[in-house]
């Protein structure tokens, strides 16, 4: 859900199938994402590793101050830093954060210990008012908490899934679309991919995707697909890459394109700002550097 946990998960390599293990639900006013992992250890063991900064660091991130009630913190999680503020803390049971992240893109959390016969309880609830970037962190939030399973038997942390597999494994089974493109390579010809799920029919979406006088150059160059499925329509975006040098940016602004599309389709108007192109760029930049 947060676009920060894409970053060092999507590399990881796979060693096991990769099957959702937490719940994305849909609410009136956005949607949730949870998680339950029952541990064998004490409620006190448990609550330590969320809030104990130096066990924090382990499996989630550097924690910089604390969790302090009504106060900010800032967490690194391997080079991008996000922030919040601590709305509810009450060992040792709950902990509510609002997480703030470099997209500008803002969810609440929150994390239950609960006391049960032979252990613990752990509970995540993260909850988003849009779907971006919802499949990525879910995926996300699946390896940060297979880490903190290592951290809590005591053994170094190791992913046991793709996040990309994961990712996938989360849009099939809750018939939703990734909000990030790929960079994909055929026959040495590279191009980029999205793939946008609108909740809007087919004739709806395509005017919405050629509104805009100043995108219409990049759509037309563009090979652009729409799949309806019922009230609801895919898009799927291949773009030919002519500047590898270009990439990062090209994805940026097809990226800012399609949220302006989601805007426009909720009866908004979008506006694409300088500095959301330039964190896109920079972000996309990170992310296909890696592959």
């Amino acid at each position: 859900m947060e676009s920060q946990l894409t970053g060092e998960l999507h590399r990881v390599s796979a060693s096991h199938r990769a099957e959702p293990l937490g719940r994305i639900e849909r609410l009136r006013d956005g949607y949730v994402l949870a998680f339950d992992r029952q541990f064998d250890y004490p409620r006190s063991y448990v609550w330590n590793l969320l809030t104990e900064p130096t066990q924090v660091a382990k499996w989630l991130g550097k924690l910089i101050p604390g969790w302090e009630l009504g106060k900010e913190y800032w967490l690194d999680m391997g080079g991008d830093l996000s922030s919040g503020t601590v709305l509810q803390l009450n060992p040792p049971t709950s902990l509510q954060i609002t997480f703030d992240d470099s997209m500008g893109l803002e969810s609440l959390l929150e994390w239950r210990v609960l006391k049960c016969d032979g252990g613990a309880l752990f509970q995540l609830r993260a909850r988003s008012e849009t779907s971006a970037f919802l499949t990525e962190g879910a995926a996300g939030w699946q390896l940060i908490l297979d880490a903190l399973d290592h951290v809590a038997a005591g053994r170094p942390p190791g992913p046991d899934a793709d996040w990309a597999a994961l990712r996938d494994a989360y849009a099939a089974e809750f018939n939703l679309s990734h909000t990030m493109g790929e960079l994909e390579t055929t026959d040495g010809v590279t191009m980029i991919h999205f793939d946008r799920r609108f909740e809007a029919r087919l004739p709806t979406v395509k005017d919405a995707l050629t509104a805009d006088p100043s995108q219409q150059p990049r759509v037309e160059q563009a090979e652009v697909d729409f799949t309806a499925s019922g009230p609801a329509t895919m898009v799927t975006v291949r773009h030919v890459v002519e500047d590898p040098g270009e990439a990062a940016a090209l994805m940026a602004q097809w990226h800012a394109h399609l949220d302006a599309v989601g805007v426009d389709l909720d009866g908004d108007t979008p506006h694409i700002s300088v500095r959301k192109l330039r964190v896109l760029e920079d972000f996309y930049r990170a992310n296909t550097a890696a592959e």
